[in-house]
């Protein structure tokens, strides 16, 4: 029988280890988290808390995630849940959600699904809202690994400025929803520590959601291949290796450093990081300030499209299969895509 009463959400920026937390996770004889569910972002609104969905309205959302690329990389048989679905007539977001995941989790022979999509970060309070009882797991890495790690993937990351603003903003938003959340329903884990005492860090996760500790958990990177593709860093098919944290001091450039010591000085203070040389020099102050006059802007038209692009295909029932990316910023230090971090 599948439980009712545990739920679990990884919540992180990208790049701080929430794939990695993932498997180790899955590794667990009771626990199954599929890839991201970017795709159910529209429907996370308040609006919809207390609204049933029905009629055209729930056709055109199953067709949307039957089509969707994202929910097809979950690579499972899902067999008559989407008809299943469709014969209710109507659904409440929450039915539909725990729906969907016990779908996956029960193809898997588990007990307890969970959730690992880092851009449900803002939406925290919809999620609680939903399923109050569940368990939120909020891992944190060094925003200077973060850009670190983020610009080698994808090269309209490489502006040490914004994306020094992106992870704090993130890291804000979390922080505000944890507060509305139980004590004993949720915990903060730095990817560094899990690094250098993973029994002990998981073994707090593991307490947090109410489960017993499994020694396989550790052994994750066995059965990493069934849960994600080769196109993830190679370091999640191996094992951990406490030497993967604080690149930055080798990979970054000085005043690149010292732009994220400046700009995001105050969470790295907060999660316990080393924090020298924030201050600038002017001609520091003016290379930061054009990357954010130039960066910013094109950020946010860049989640603006990524936004519209899904909120159109629930409307109208059709496939997400690539979103709209951003462009290297001019000037940008050429990275190459190593895939060398969780």
């Amino acid at each position: 029988m599948l439980s009712t009463e545990k739920r679990i959400f990884i919540i992180g920026t990208q790049r701080s280890g929430t794939t990695l937390l993932r498997l180790i996770l899955n590794s667990h004889s009771e626990i199954s988290i599929p890839e991201e569910a970017t795709f159910l972002m529209p429907l996370l609104k308040k609006k919809y808390l207390h609204k049933k969905i029905a009629g055209d309205s729930l056709k055109a959302l199953l067709d949307y995630i039957k089509l969707n690329a994202q929910f097809k990389l979950w690579n499972y048989d899902h067999g008559d849940l989407l008809p299943r679905l469709a014969d209710k007539k109507q659904l409440m977001l929450k039915d539909l959600i725990d729906e969907i995941y016990y779908s996956y989790c029960h193809s898997k022979g588990k007990k307890i699904w969970g959730d690992k999509t880092p851009s449900f970060f803002r939406k925290l309070d919809i999620l609680h809202g939903l399923f109050p009882e569940a368990k939120f797991i909020h891992i944190v890495r060094d925003g200077r690994d973060i850009f670190d790690s983020w610009r080698k993937m994808d090269p309209s990351k490489n502006n040490a400025s914004v994306i020094a603003l992106d992870w704090s903003y993130k890291l804000f938003k979390i922080d505000r929803s944890f507060k509305k959340i139980p004590e004993g329903n949720r915990i903060t884990i730095r990817y560094e520590d899990l690094l250098d005492d993973p029994e002990k860090t998981v073994m707090q996760i593991c307490s947090v959601i109410g489960i017993g500790y499994e020694d396989n958990m550790l052994n994750f990177y066995r059965t990493s291949h069934d849960y994600i593709g080769d196109h993830h860093s190679r370091l999640i098919f191996k094992p951990l290796d406490r030497k993967n944290k604080y690149k930055w001091k080798k990979n970054l450039l000085p005043r690149e450093i010292s732009i994220l010591n400046f700009l995001a000085g105050h969470y790295l203070k907060k999660y316990s990081y080393e924090l020298k040389n924030n201050k600038l020099k002017l001609n520091d102050l003016i290379y930061m300030f054009k990357a954010l006059t130039s960066g910013i802007p094109a950020r946010i038209i860049q989640i603006l499209r990524i936004k519209k692009t899904v909120e159109k295909a629930v409307k109208n029932g059709t496939s997400v299969d690539s979103l709209p990316v951003g462009k290297a910023p001019k000037g940008a230090r050429d990275e190459k895509k190593t895939g060398d971090d969780n």
